[in-house]
């Protein structure tokens, strides 16, 4: 029988190493290698360091190598066949065209990153599911995609989001969700906090020109990740202050829920970009990289400069068992605090009516704006004074015996 199983490798300065079932993204100077056979002989292919993209390309191989082996197996002459006419007919939506069908449509409508991640959730259940038609498909199959995501060894909340994709699937065709509430995945919700003042000014501190503007930028826009990757200087209105989110199909990038929308821009962001703005007259984007495109590696270069000022916490570990402590993996430094901080900022500094910074955001629903700002009063003087007043009852004397 024919070999239908692919394997990823790590490939790095010093030689390979298998890659672990729990992958992560690779740093620059490692990439993934994906091997299989293609009868006797040993093939390999480098599929980049995105643990997304290379688990993809696992995926789409293994299904190329199966399909292969089913044809060369129909291709064996059977000794009795039986009539068309009583052969099954095949009821329903055939499962492996409309998984190609919605996939085409999701690629034309969201985002690459969404795309990408729909690829996997839905790539990753036609492994285990053996519906030939989509109306076939059971509850049983859902189940087993499940234990096949745990025996990956994926994080809860990451086999919660791909049981979203699925579903959503599910009621893309029509068909009901088979899932039992007591099937549910549960996972524990975290929480983002605001920076404090004292980080981010450690942080400032610490940082070279290039990092100071892109963090500066990040936290007085409050834009996402993308939006700053494709933010262009036309975007900027120096006169009046302000940074627009703006559509580039040419870039092909679309604002998430296409929302555009206007950011006034306090006035140091306005003397760091008109200063950027001289230095670099030539480009279009604001922080491209080197050769002119989007700069992808925006989290990288501030997890590189929070372990470089000594503001890790010690205590994240990555999927390969690495430390903050002496890696630049610290989970507490994410690009999407600062719009968090942006949001808090305006709220508990500024007084801006929650509404305004739900304009600002660009969020269409306000209870997601409230969530930026839960937790935030926590830190706040009047807060400190309500907690102090409720115990102001236990004098010091009293404290002390305790």
């Amino acid at each position: 029988m024919a070999n239908t199983t692919g394997k990823l490798y790590i490939r790095s300065k010093i030689g390979y190493r298998k890659s672990p079932k729990r992958i992560a993204d690779l740093p620059e100077n490692e990439t993934f290698v994906l091997t299989w056979y293609e009868g006797r002989s040993k093939k390999a292919k480098a599929v980049g360091r995105f643990a997304d993209a290379a688990q993809t390309a696992l995926i789409n191989k293994e299904a190329e190598l199966k399909k292969l082996a089913l044809g060369a197996s129909s291709s064996t002459p059977e000794l009795i066949s039986k009539p068309e006419s009583e052969k099954p007919a095949i009821v329903g939506r055939e499962f492996a065209h409309s998984v190609k069908l919605y996939l085409s449509e999701v690629k034309r409508g969201k985002a690459k990153k969404t795309y990408l991640a729909y690829s996997v959730a839905l790539e990753g259940f036609s492994k285990v599911c053996k519906a030939q038609t989509i109306e076939a498909m059971t509850r049983q199959d859902v189940l087993n995609y499940t234990d096949m995501l745990r025996d990956f060894r994926l994080m809860p909340r990451t086999i919660a989001n791909r049981l979203a994709f699925l579903k959503t699937f599910f009621k893309h065709f029509g068909l009901p969700w088979p899932m039992l509430k007591t099937d549910r995945v549960k996972f524990t919700e975290k929480t983002v906090e605001a920076y404090s003042t004292e980080d981010l000014q450690r942080l400032f501190a610490a940082a070279n020109r290039e990092e100071l503007e892109l963090f500066q930028f990040l936290l007085g826009t409050g834009v996402r990740e993308q939006e700053a990757m494709y933010a262009t200087w036309r975007d900027v209105d120096f006169n009046d202050k302000k940074f627009k989110v703006s559509e580039k199909f040419d870039l092909d990038f679309t604002p998430k829920d296409k929302e555009e929308g206007s950011i006034p821009i306090p006035d140091l962001l306005v003397t760091l970009l008109h200063s950027r703005r001289t230095r670099y007259p030539d480009t279009r984007l604001i922080f491209p990289l080197p050769d002119g495109r989007p700069n992808g590696h925006m989290l990288r270069i501030l997890q590189r400069l929070a372990f470089r000022s000594g503001l890790n916490c010690g205590g994240c570990y990555n999927r390969a068992g690495q430390c903050c402590k002496n890696k630049a993996i610290c989970h507490h430094w994410g690009l999407h605090r600062f719009r968090k901080t942006f949001a808090t900022m305006h709220h508990h500094e500024g007084d801006v009516p929650v509404r305004t910074i739900q304009r600002w955001l660009r969020h269409s629903s306000l209870d997601t704006t409230l969530r930026y700002l839960t937790g935030g009063d926590d830190r706040s003087v009047k807060t400190r004074q309500k907690v102090n007043n409720s115990f102001a009852g236990l004098g010091q004397s009293q404290v002390m015996t305790v």
